[in-house]
């Protein structure tokens, strides 16, 4: 029987806690009672007391924010915003018009319209800058100001006014908002001859039907090797994470165990599907910033010798948080268990906020060594995080690469893309747009720096005003596009690849 357990990066959702409470007070006696009766009187003093008039609501809020902050750093309060906003990422939808928005030198700036979406079709432009949202000037707005005013119930109607490039006058929009889809899979594609390529950004409830879907598309196109790509992707749902290790993993085979002080929390959880298009050879990519759910997936495919894994150490999140609906729209999460992988690890690595120190966390499980369940019998390390089976060296960047502003690339990269309204994919950023740039810099944006300096960061400014010039022709898959080209993790992933019949024959060789 499959398990629905619906567990949010990893995180569960339960509703009730009066009873664990009660329980909870049964176990602690007096003691706690006798806690609750000061802080009582704390409450008491300070409402009484206290210099200034005290918002008793704020007041409680704070000592549960505090509460919940002592025990470690993924347990917390959650206030009406941040609810919403994590219904969001895990629902993967929202009422909106479609646009990514950041702050371009103090200005709100549409970053990139979402493809199929009101502001995409009513022909919104990467570089707008919006001045005005339903006649309010955005002049001091933050991103969250601007994010309240143009979401809300998709059929209703919001009205933009944007500043474009090379048109005198503002340009004015009325659109009606629509349900916007997060997609998990940003971009899908094919890397090399036979080597597919597909970025998994988050593990939302659509995650797993992506991944298939992008599968069963590069694979119809001849795909016979793939790399699957958990860089910074931050995590989601448990069973979004169970779903997607599914895809890769014969019948039977473990994925995670979670275990907990409460029995409910203790279950293991197994993949159910045959792998669809056989034992091809499989890199995965991780790096610091792959985090929850995407370990689950790494460590089960590591365990299993299904994949070999590239890059750098991962974030070590090997812990579930429940969530509890305190109120109509506030609610708790709370960690409630560590997940292991098939082969033992517990992944949770320590952290140093809290007051409490979590168990099984890279300092007890440092030396502990555990062995891959397929035929090579691998030596892995429960350390925190997932270990790479081979390490590539993160690119470092420095100097000059590190002042020059990112809207700096962007503006320059509008300005390029308004100029030259033919450009292909087939750009690169030579010597000649180097010196444009350059030259845009100092006239434009008054930075400066000295000929040597410019000189030793071309590589990464060059990469830079490739992404955003790629992201001018065809939105995120441009950007997608060009920054593979130089990523240095995907290029030897690719180099690891090319020969392998199968990804046992890889392990063979970095054993």
């Amino acid at each position: 029987m499959r398990k629905r357990a619906a567990i949010v990066g990893v995180v569960v959702f339960a509703a009730v806690i009066g009873g664990f409470v009660g329980r909870l007070w049964a176990q602690r006696g007096t003691s706690l009672a006798e806690s609750l009766q000061v802080f009582s009187r704390v409450v008491g003093i300070v409402l009484n007391t206290y210099v200034e008039p005290v918002d008793s609501d704020k007041l409680v809020r704070a000592a549960i924010k505090g509460m919940l902050n002592s025990l470690d750093p993924y347990s917390e309060y959650l206030d009406e915003s941040d609810f919403k906003e994590l219904r969001i990422k895990t629902e993967a939808q929202f009422g909106g018009i479609g646009i990514h928005i950041g702050m371009v030198e103090e200005q709100l700036t549409v970053i990139a319209p979402i493809e199929g979406t009101p502001a995409a079709r009513a022909g919104i432009r990467a570089g707008d800058r919006i001045i005005e949202i339903d006649g309010k000037s955005t002049k001091g707005f933050s991103t969250e100001d601007a994010v309240k005013l143009l979401r809300g119930e998709p059929g209703t109607k919001v009205k933009i006014a944007v500043s474009r490039p090379g048109v005198a006058e503002p340009l004015h929009f009325e659109l009606t908002r629509a349900i916007i889809n997060i997609k998990a899979v940003p971009y899908a594609g094919m890397v090399s001859t036979g080597i597919a390529y597909i970025r998994l950004a988050d593990m939302s409830r659509v995650a797993s039907t992506e991944v298939r879907r992008a599968m069963d598309s590069l694979f119809g196109l001849g795909a016979k090797k793939l790399i699957f790509d958990l860089r910074y992707n931050g995590g989601g749902l448990l069973q979004e994470g169970k779903e997607v290790a599914d895809l890769f993993l014969g019948p039977g085979k473990l994925i995670v165990r979670t275990k907990g002080r409460v029995l409910q929390t203790n279950q293991d959880f197994v993949a159910e599907t045959e792998d669809k298009y056989g034992d091809y050879p499989m890199v995965v990519l991780v790096n610091c910033g792959s985090a929850s759910a995407d370990e689950i997936v790494a460590g089960a495919l590591q365990d299993w010798e299904r994949a070999v894994i590239v890059g750098d150490t991962t974030f070590g999140k090997g812990s579930v948080q429940t969530i509890h609906q305190l109120g109509p729209e506030t609610g708790m999460k709370i960690t409630t268990a560590y997940w292991y992988t098939p082969s033992g690890r517990c992944i949770n690595k320590q952290r140093e906020t809290s007051d409490v120190v979590l168990r099984d966390s890279s300092v007890t499980q440092a030396k502990k060594t555990f062995h891959t369940l397929g035929k090579l019998k691998r030596t892995l390390f429960g350390e925190g995080g997932i270990a790479p089976d081979l390490y590539v060296q993160p690119e470092k960047i420095t100097g000059l690469a590190t002042r020059v502003p990112t809207a700096s690339y962007f503006d320059f990269a509008t300005e390029y893309a308004n100029a030259h309204p033919g450009l292909t994919m087939d750009f690169v950023a030579d010597e000649k747009i180097l010196d444009q740039f350059k030259s845009y810099l100092r006239t434009k944006k008054n930075f400066n720096f000295t000929e040597a300096e410019f000189d030793s960061a071309k590589q990464v400014i060059a990469q830079m005003i490739e992404i955003e010039v790629g992201g001018k022709i065809d939105g995120i898959h441009g950007e997608y596009q060009m920054r593979l080209r130089r990523d240095p993790e995907l290029q030897k992933a690719i180099e690891i690849l090319k020969p392998a019949s199968s990804t046992e024959e890889i392990l063979r060789r970095l054993k």
